[in-house]
Protein backbone atom coordinates (compact mmCIF):
# COMPACT_ATOMS: atom_id res chain seq x y z
CA UNK A 1 0.00 0.00 0.00
CA UNK A 2 1.57 3.27 -1.08
CA UNK A 3 -0.70 5.45 1.09
CA UNK A 4 0.79 5.30 4.59
CA UNK A 5 -0.32 6.97 7.84
CA UNK A 6 2.58 8.26 9.94
CA UNK A 7 1.42 9.82 13.16
CA UNK A 8 -1.48 12.00 12.12
CA UNK A 9 -0.26 12.69 8.57
CA UNK A 10 -0.67 10.61 5.42
CA UNK A 11 2.38 9.91 3.25
CA UNK A 12 3.09 8.68 -0.24
CA UNK A 13 5.53 5.73 -0.03
CA UNK A 14 6.02 3.80 -3.25
CA UNK A 15 8.33 2.65 -6.04
CA UNK A 16 8.19 4.77 -9.21
CA UNK A 17 10.33 3.75 -12.20
CA UNK A 18 12.67 1.81 -9.96
CA UNK A 19 13.16 4.59 -7.40
CA UNK A 20 11.56 4.77 -3.97
CA UNK A 21 9.57 7.94 -3.28
CA UNK A 22 8.60 9.06 0.23
CA UNK A 23 6.68 12.32 0.47
CA UNK A 24 4.33 13.81 3.02
CA UNK A 25 0.87 14.51 1.64
CA UNK A 26 0.46 17.11 4.42
CA UNK A 27 -3.05 16.15 5.53
CA UNK A 28 -4.66 13.94 8.21
CA UNK A 29 -7.77 13.54 6.02
CA UNK A 30 -7.61 10.16 4.24
CA UNK A 31 -9.95 11.21 1.44
CA UNK A 32 -7.88 14.28 0.58
CA UNK A 33 -4.68 12.28 1.00
CA UNK A 34 -5.94 9.69 -1.51
CA UNK A 35 -6.65 12.40 -4.07
CA UNK A 36 -3.23 13.99 -3.55
CA UNK A 37 -1.62 10.52 -3.70
CA UNK A 38 -3.22 9.67 -7.06
CA UNK A 39 -2.29 13.03 -8.59
CA UNK A 40 1.30 12.84 -7.35
CA UNK A 41 1.83 9.24 -8.49
CA UNK A 42 0.58 10.08 -11.96
CA UNK A 43 2.82 13.15 -12.07
CA UNK A 44 5.88 11.12 -11.04
CA UNK A 45 5.09 8.47 -13.65
CA UNK A 46 4.79 11.07 -16.41
CA UNK A 47 8.09 12.61 -15.38
CA UNK A 48 9.89 9.26 -15.39
CA UNK A 49 8.36 7.65 -18.45
CA UNK A 50 7.24 10.55 -20.63
CA UNK A 51 10.07 12.84 -19.45
CA UNK A 52 7.66 15.63 -18.56
CA UNK A 53 9.00 18.50 -16.47
CA UNK A 54 7.62 18.75 -12.92
CA UNK A 55 4.88 21.36 -12.49
CA UNK A 56 6.46 23.76 -10.03
CA UNK A 57 5.52 27.30 -9.08
CA UNK A 58 7.77 30.30 -8.61
CA UNK A 59 7.27 30.08 -4.85
CA UNK A 60 8.42 26.44 -4.79
CA UNK A 61 11.53 27.44 -6.72
CA UNK A 62 12.22 30.20 -4.20
CA UNK A 63 11.78 27.80 -1.28
CA UNK A 64 14.24 25.34 -2.81
CA UNK A 65 16.71 28.15 -3.45
CA UNK A 66 16.57 29.20 0.21
CA UNK A 67 17.10 25.61 1.38
CA UNK A 68 20.04 24.93 -0.91
CA UNK A 69 21.69 28.32 -0.34
CA UNK A 70 21.19 28.39 3.43
CA UNK A 71 24.94 28.94 3.97
CA UNK A 72 25.07 31.91 1.60
CA UNK A 73 26.19 35.07 3.42
CA UNK A 74 23.46 37.19 1.85
CA UNK A 75 20.67 34.62 2.23
CA UNK A 76 18.53 36.96 4.36
CA UNK A 77 18.67 39.56 1.59
CA UNK A 78 17.58 36.85 -0.85
CA UNK A 79 14.69 36.02 1.47
CA UNK A 80 13.52 39.66 1.45
CA UNK A 81 13.78 39.89 -2.33
CA UNK A 82 11.84 36.64 -2.73
CA UNK A 83 9.07 37.97 -0.48
CA UNK A 84 8.83 40.94 -2.85
CA UNK A 85 8.64 38.65 -5.91
CA UNK A 86 6.13 36.30 -4.22
CA UNK A 87 3.61 39.10 -3.82
CA UNK A 88 3.11 38.84 -7.60
CA UNK A 89 4.60 35.55 -8.80
CA UNK A 90 4.03 33.06 -5.95
CA UNK A 91 1.43 30.86 -7.67
CA UNK A 92 2.66 31.36 -11.25
CA UNK A 93 3.92 28.11 -12.86
CA UNK A 94 7.67 28.37 -13.14
CA UNK A 95 7.58 27.50 -16.84
CA UNK A 96 5.30 30.51 -17.41
CA UNK A 97 7.52 33.10 -15.73
CA UNK A 98 8.82 35.57 -18.33
CA UNK A 99 11.45 38.27 -18.35
CA UNK A 100 8.65 40.87 -18.50
CA UNK A 101 7.11 39.47 -15.31
CA UNK A 102 10.44 39.73 -13.52
CA UNK A 103 10.93 43.25 -14.84
CA UNK A 104 7.51 44.32 -13.58
CA UNK A 105 8.44 43.07 -10.10
CA UNK A 106 11.72 44.98 -9.91
CA UNK A 107 11.37 47.89 -7.54
CA UNK A 108 10.74 51.23 -9.17
CA UNK A 109 12.27 54.44 -7.89
CA UNK A 110 15.44 52.64 -6.78
CA UNK A 111 18.88 52.90 -8.30
CA UNK A 112 19.83 50.77 -11.32
CA UNK A 113 22.18 48.78 -9.06
CA UNK A 114 19.33 47.93 -6.66
CA UNK A 115 17.04 46.85 -9.50
CA UNK A 116 19.85 44.72 -10.91
CA UNK A 117 20.21 42.86 -7.60
CA UNK A 118 16.57 41.77 -7.94
CA UNK A 119 17.07 40.79 -11.56
CA UNK A 120 20.22 38.84 -10.70
CA UNK A 121 18.42 36.77 -8.06
CA UNK A 122 15.54 35.95 -10.39
CA UNK A 123 17.99 34.99 -13.14
CA UNK A 124 19.98 32.73 -10.79
CA UNK A 125 16.86 30.91 -9.61
CA UNK A 126 15.52 30.39 -13.13
CA UNK A 127 18.90 29.14 -14.36
CA UNK A 128 19.09 26.69 -11.45
CA UNK A 129 15.58 25.49 -12.32
CA UNK A 130 16.74 24.83 -15.89
CA UNK A 131 20.29 23.55 -15.48
CA UNK A 132 20.35 21.92 -12.04
CA UNK A 133 16.82 20.96 -11.01
CA UNK A 134 15.49 20.27 -14.54
CA UNK A 135 12.18 21.89 -13.68
CA UNK A 136 11.91 23.97 -16.87
CA UNK A 137 13.15 23.54 -20.42
CA UNK A 138 14.63 26.99 -20.77
CA UNK A 139 15.16 29.98 -18.47
CA UNK A 140 14.14 33.37 -19.91
CA UNK A 141 16.87 35.85 -20.72
CA UNK A 142 16.88 38.62 -18.12
CA UNK A 143 18.71 41.74 -19.17
CA UNK A 144 20.68 43.80 -16.68
CA UNK A 145 20.38 47.58 -16.55
CA UNK A 146 23.40 49.82 -17.14
CA UNK A 147 24.86 51.07 -13.86
CA UNK A 148 26.91 54.11 -13.06
CA UNK A 149 29.15 52.84 -10.27
CA UNK A 150 31.41 55.87 -10.19
CA UNK A 151 31.10 57.97 -7.06
CA UNK A 152 33.14 61.06 -6.34
CA UNK A 153 32.59 61.13 -2.59
CA UNK A 154 35.99 61.84 -1.09
CA UNK A 155 35.94 63.97 2.05
CA UNK A 156 38.58 66.55 2.81
CA UNK A 157 40.01 66.49 6.31
CA UNK A 158 38.05 69.64 7.07
CA UNK A 159 34.80 68.02 5.94
CA UNK A 160 35.53 64.97 8.06
CA UNK A 161 36.09 67.20 11.08
CA UNK A 162 32.74 68.92 10.50
CA UNK A 163 31.00 65.54 10.13
CA UNK A 164 32.51 64.25 13.37
CA UNK A 165 31.31 67.38 15.17
CA UNK A 166 27.80 66.84 13.81
CA UNK A 167 27.64 63.21 14.98
CA UNK A 168 27.03 62.05 18.57
CA UNK A 169 30.31 61.63 20.45
CA UNK A 170 29.80 57.85 20.64
CA UNK A 171 30.03 57.66 16.82
CA UNK A 172 33.46 59.29 16.61
CA UNK A 173 35.55 56.13 17.26
CA UNK A 174 33.57 54.20 14.64
CA UNK A 175 34.00 56.84 11.94
CA UNK A 176 37.65 57.51 12.75
CA UNK A 177 38.46 53.80 12.62
CA UNK A 178 36.63 53.39 9.31
CA UNK A 179 38.60 56.25 7.70
CA UNK A 180 41.90 55.06 9.16
CA UNK A 181 41.52 51.44 7.99
CA UNK A 182 39.30 51.56 4.89
CA UNK A 183 37.32 48.59 6.19
CA UNK A 184 33.83 48.01 4.84
CA UNK A 185 30.87 49.03 6.96
CA UNK A 186 30.00 45.49 8.06
CA UNK A 187 33.62 44.68 8.90
CA UNK A 188 33.81 47.77 11.12
CA UNK A 189 30.46 47.43 12.87
CA UNK A 190 30.73 43.65 13.36
CA UNK A 191 34.40 43.65 14.38
CA UNK A 192 34.95 41.43 17.42
CA UNK A 193 37.73 41.83 19.94
CA UNK A 194 38.83 38.25 19.21
CA UNK A 195 39.96 39.50 15.77
CA UNK A 196 42.04 42.35 17.23
CA UNK A 197 45.73 42.15 18.14
CA UNK A 198 46.77 45.50 19.57
CA UNK A 199 50.32 44.33 20.25
CA UNK A 200 50.82 43.38 16.60
CA UNK A 201 48.68 46.33 15.43
CA UNK A 202 46.43 44.16 13.24
CA UNK A 203 42.85 43.07 12.87
CA UNK A 204 41.78 39.98 10.95
CA UNK A 205 38.82 39.81 8.60
CA UNK A 206 37.89 36.14 8.23
CA UNK A 207 37.15 34.60 4.84
CA UNK A 208 33.48 34.34 5.85
CA UNK A 209 33.32 38.09 6.48
CA UNK A 210 35.44 39.18 3.52
CA UNK A 211 33.70 40.21 0.31
CA UNK A 212 36.46 38.50 -1.69
CA UNK A 213 36.04 35.29 0.31
CA UNK A 214 39.68 35.45 1.44
CA UNK A 215 41.10 36.00 4.91
CA UNK A 216 42.60 39.49 5.24
CA UNK A 217 45.09 40.67 7.85
CA UNK A 218 44.65 44.43 8.13
CA UNK A 219 47.60 46.44 9.50
CA UNK A 220 46.67 49.31 11.81
CA UNK A 221 48.51 52.60 11.90
CA UNK A 222 49.26 54.27 15.22
CA UNK A 223 46.08 56.37 15.18
CA UNK A 224 43.87 53.34 14.50
CA UNK A 225 45.54 51.48 17.39
CA UNK A 226 44.93 54.52 19.60
CA UNK A 227 41.21 54.51 18.70
CA UNK A 228 40.87 50.88 19.82
CA UNK A 229 43.08 51.28 22.88
CA UNK A 230 40.86 54.08 24.15
CA UNK A 231 37.72 51.92 24.13
CA UNK A 232 36.60 50.68 27.55
CA UNK A 233 35.78 47.01 26.87
CA UNK A 234 37.81 44.11 25.54
CA UNK A 235 35.21 41.46 24.74
CA UNK A 236 32.39 41.00 22.23
CA UNK A 237 31.78 43.66 19.59
CA UNK A 238 34.45 46.36 19.44
CA UNK A 239 31.97 49.12 18.63
CA UNK A 240 28.86 48.69 20.77
CA UNK A 241 27.05 51.74 19.33
CA UNK A 242 25.05 50.91 16.17
CA UNK A 243 25.19 53.48 13.39
CA UNK A 244 21.61 54.65 13.02
CA UNK A 245 20.57 55.61 9.48
CA UNK A 246 18.48 58.51 10.81
CA UNK A 247 21.29 59.89 12.97
CA UNK A 248 23.78 59.48 10.12
CA UNK A 249 21.57 61.33 7.64
CA UNK A 250 20.88 64.13 10.11
CA UNK A 251 24.60 64.62 10.75
CA UNK A 252 25.38 64.61 7.02
CA UNK A 253 22.80 67.32 6.42
CA UNK A 254 24.26 69.42 9.24
CA UNK A 255 27.73 68.95 7.74
CA UNK A 256 26.50 69.98 4.29
CA UNK A 257 27.14 66.54 2.76
CA UNK A 258 24.64 65.36 0.16
CA UNK A 259 24.19 61.69 -0.73
CA UNK A 260 27.05 60.67 1.56
CA UNK A 261 27.03 57.06 2.75
CA UNK A 262 29.03 55.33 5.46
CA UNK A 263 30.66 53.28 2.70
CA UNK A 264 32.05 56.53 1.25
CA UNK A 265 34.45 56.61 4.19
CA UNK A 266 36.18 53.77 2.37
CA UNK A 267 36.30 55.91 -0.77
CA UNK A 268 37.85 58.66 1.33
CA UNK A 269 40.49 56.31 2.79
CA UNK A 270 41.48 55.01 -0.66
CA UNK A 271 41.62 58.50 -2.17
CA UNK A 272 43.73 59.87 0.66
CA UNK A 273 46.18 57.01 0.15
CA UNK A 274 46.33 57.70 -3.59
CA UNK A 275 46.92 61.41 -3.00
CA UNK A 276 49.67 60.54 -0.51
CA UNK A 277 51.46 58.51 -3.18
CA UNK A 278 50.70 54.96 -1.96
CA UNK A 279 51.55 52.44 -4.67
CA UNK A 280 48.39 51.13 -6.31
CA UNK A 281 49.39 47.48 -5.90
CA UNK A 282 50.02 48.08 -2.21
CA UNK A 283 46.71 49.91 -1.87
CA UNK A 284 44.90 47.07 -3.63
CA UNK A 285 46.25 44.62 -1.06
CA UNK A 286 45.49 46.92 1.87
CA UNK A 287 41.88 47.31 0.74
CA UNK A 288 41.36 43.65 -0.14
CA UNK A 289 40.27 44.35 -3.73
CA UNK A 290 40.38 41.43 -6.13
CA UNK A 291 41.54 43.51 -9.11
CA UNK A 292 42.96 46.95 -9.99
CA UNK A 293 39.71 47.69 -11.84
CA UNK A 294 37.76 47.34 -8.61
CA UNK A 295 40.17 49.71 -6.87
CA UNK A 296 39.69 52.38 -9.53
CA UNK A 297 35.99 52.55 -8.66
CA UNK A 298 36.95 53.74 -5.19
CA UNK A 299 39.80 56.12 -5.86
CA UNK A 300 38.85 59.73 -6.54
CA UNK A 301 41.20 62.67 -6.34
CA UNK A 302 40.12 66.00 -4.91
CA UNK A 303 40.06 68.83 -7.51
CA UNK A 304 42.69 70.78 -5.58
CA UNK A 305 45.03 67.80 -5.70
CA UNK A 306 44.50 67.44 -9.46
CA UNK A 307 45.20 71.14 -9.94
CA UNK A 308 48.48 70.76 -8.03
CA UNK A 309 49.44 67.85 -10.26
CA UNK A 310 48.63 69.86 -13.38
CA UNK A 311 51.08 72.57 -12.33
CA UNK A 312 53.95 70.07 -12.45
CA UNK A 313 54.17 70.38 -16.24
CA UNK A 314 54.82 73.94 -17.46
CA UNK A 315 56.60 75.59 -20.38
Amino acid sequence: MSLVLRGETWWLDCQINGARVRESLKTPDKRLAQQAHDIRRAELWRQGVLREKPRKTWQQAGERWLREKADKRSIELDRLKLAHFNATLASIPLSSVTADMVEDCCQRGQTPATRNRYRALARAILRAAEREWEWIDRAPFIRMEAENNARDKCLTREQLSVLLDALPASYAPVVRFAVLTGLRRANVLELDWSAVNLAAATVVVSSDDSKSGKRIVVPLNAQAVAVLAALPHREGRVFATPVSYRVWQTACRKAGLEDFRFHDLRHTWASWHAMAGTDMQVLQRLGGWSSPAMLQRYVSLAPAHLATAAERVTL
